[in-house]
């Protein structure tokens, strides 16, 4: 049993153990997109998918494939998400959420954490999805989100670009934010806006570093 599931926890684990390694730059990249989730006209969550970077899909991919069938199987994925999913817990999924109106923090939940296999192709690689619930509704609809990693070893950036999964009444903007961090060098951080009141757009609230001005970016 030991060798048949030794390298389940093998990928976050090594991350989260080896994050004093990364300094001026990550050592994995998750690409996301969003996926606003409404009930009963109020913003009650979101899916949030995580594409991971080539090479670190590659090394999932062989070091899952216990049955060396040169196919990520189902049962092989769904137990890699269940070990992984415990170690992200302490970081919240590296994912804060704010009303879009109070900055206030938001409490929430996951579930539904899963990893499946997206192929070899362009937009392939293994992805972790999973569902956010938050605890009450935005009647207003509007919320701030930032996923960041707080040890830097993890960077997060939109998938082609586009920070929402699909079109909807929903409509998305972010702020990159350059900050200098003690021991890690300079870091950019990202505060996405989600915005799903009809003809309405998201406008954020650009976080202005003391060390660079934010560049304020448009997706939707």
């Amino acid at each position: 049993m030991f060798v048949k599931n030794r390298f389940w926890g093998w990928f976050f684990s090594a991350l989260l153990l080896c994050s004093g390694l990364a300094y001026a730059h990550p050592h994995l990249r998750l690409a996301y997109q969003i996926q606003p989730l409404m009930a009963n006209g109020a913003l009650s969550g979101f899916h949030v998918s995580w594409q991971m970077d080539a090479p670190s899909s590659l090394q999932v991919r062989e070091n899952i494939d216990l049955n060396q069938n040169s196919v990520l199987d189902p049962d092989e994925l769904q137990a890699f998400a269940e070990s992984n999913s415990p170690l992200m817990q302490p970081y919240n999924y590296f994912l804060t959420i704010e009303d879009g109106k109070s900055a206030a923090p938001l409490a929430f939940e996951v579930s539904n954490f899963s990893a499946r296999d997206g192929g070899r192709g362009f937009q392939g690689g293994v992805y972790f999805e999973f569902d956010v619930k938050l605890s009450q509704p935005l009647s207003h609809n509007q919320a701030q989100l930032q996923m960041q990693d707080p040890t830097w070893y993890i960077g997060f950036m939109p998938r082609m670009g586009q920070v929402l999964a699909a079109e909807s009444e929903c409509n998305s903007n972010f702020t990159r934010e350059k900050r200098q961090t003690p021991t890690q060098g300079e870091q950019e951080v990202q505060r996405i806006v989600v915005q799903c009141a009809k003809g309405s757009a998201a406008q954020p609230s650009a976080q202005v570093s003391p060390f660079n001005e934010p560049n304020n970016g448009v997706n939707s």
